[in-house]
């Protein structure tokens, strides 16, 4: 057994433990955060071609912020990420 193919087995090991130890957690959440997912988008399409082939291509890219928020247990480490929201407030209409 190669050291690469030992390495890649306790990885494995090791990555299956944890996962065991988070589905058997009670887990205990703590504070909801906002946790922003920032993304590489294309912007401005351009129009290209080579003979009869024509396809487009991105001019650039850039960073694009999608709202996210996380909350971790305590007890295991556990991360949860969500995008949905619910109203959780609501104040008087005048």
């Amino acid at each position: 057994m190669t050291r690469e193919e030992q390495l890649k087995r306790e990885y494995e090991n090791k990555l299956h433990a944890l996962r065991k130890e988070q589905d058997n957690c009670r887990h205990e959440w703590g504070e909801a955060k906002y946790d922003p997912e920032i993304k590489r988008e294309p912007y401005g399409f351009k129009t290209v071609g080579q003979g009869s082939h024509v396809w487009t291509e991105p001019v650039g890219y850039h960073d694009v912020e999608h709202k996210r928020w996380s909350r971790t247990c305590k007890k295991c480490g556990k991360v949860e990420y969500t995008k949905e929201r619910v109203a959780t407030k609501y104040e008087p209409k005048f």
